[in-house]
């Protein structure tokens, strides 16, 4: 059987194309803000050229994301934490936990030992957008996205952020700059504060199941905010390959089955 996945983020749209539990295909555009429906057929029309497939040749699409209700040719929409719980056991059928952090949205969930959410929990309006945080620093410390994910969160110095706030960070990041404050170092302290703010989120599983932790989400790429993330939060994550598409592989899995058993 063949089935899609199109997961509609605020930054990009993803798309899966599953056939017979692999994943033969993946695509990807920006999201597009207005033009989220065509963004959704291009990343798609991507992923089909990749498994070299026609849509005629899929059986059944599913959404999911901020714009879920953006796709037109979806059949279904799916929640996220869903889609993360079925990502989550096709990576690792022992998974005790997934934590999604994407440009705009952080969310965790915990799974009992029927396979099924024990709990989750999602971002507050001030621990959003980590991934858009991080972007738009970089382009202000004259920095890429693939330097800042080079630079140790430990780097030289004890530059700080307010963690709290995107809007307040941002503020500090620009007045360390106008100190001095070398923009390797203030980089580091943007990591840092993304990742208190992603732990932040975290700790408000009341029921921990820590044990096997997947990461999922764009900020996987970020070695350095991985590595900030696991000294704040005290976990081991495992990242697998394609792990930014993990809601897009949720939702593929659910055209076929519901909830992953």
């Amino acid at each position: 059987m063949i089935t899609a996945g199109i997961d509609v983020g605020v930054e990009t749209v993803k798309a899966v194309i599953l056939r017979d539990g692999s994943i033969v295909g993946c695509g990807k555009a920006q999201s597009g803000g207005a033009k989220r429906a065509a963004s959704a057929q291009s990343a798609y029309e991507d992923a089909l050229q990749m498994a070299g497939l026609s849509a005629g040749e899929v059986s059944k699409t599913a959404a999911t994301g901020k714009g879920k209700y953006d796709v037109p040719f979806a059949g279904d929409r799916i929640t996220e934490p869903i889609c993360a719980l079925n990502a989550a056991k096709f990576f690792c059928p022992d998974a005790t936990c997934a934590v999604d952090i994407g440009a705009d949205e952080t969310l965790a969930l915990t799974v009992d030992e029927n396979g099924r959410i024990k709990q989750f929990v999602l971002n507050e309006a001030c621990a959003a957008g980590l991934g858009n945080f991080i972007k738009f620093m970089a382009k202000r410390l004259g920095l890429s996205l693939e330097e800042i994910s080079e630079i140790p969160p430990a780097a030289q110095g004890k530059a700080a952020l307010n963690a709290a706030c995107a809007v307040f960070a941002e503020l500090d990041a620009l007045d360390l700059l106008n100190r001095g404050v070398p923009p390797a170092e203030v980089a580091a302290a943007v990591v840092r504060a993304a990742a208190v703010r992603a732990a932040a989120v975290i700790n408000d599983i009341t029921f921990p199941a820590f044990e096997v932790s997947l990461l999922f989400g764009g900020l996987t790429k970020n070695k350095a905010f991985v590595k900030a993330l696991e000294d704040r939060s005290g976990i081991s994550f495992t990242v697998p390959q394609n792990s930014e598409y993990a809601g897009a592989l949720g939702a593929a899995i659910f055209a076929v089955d519901g909830v992953l058993d």
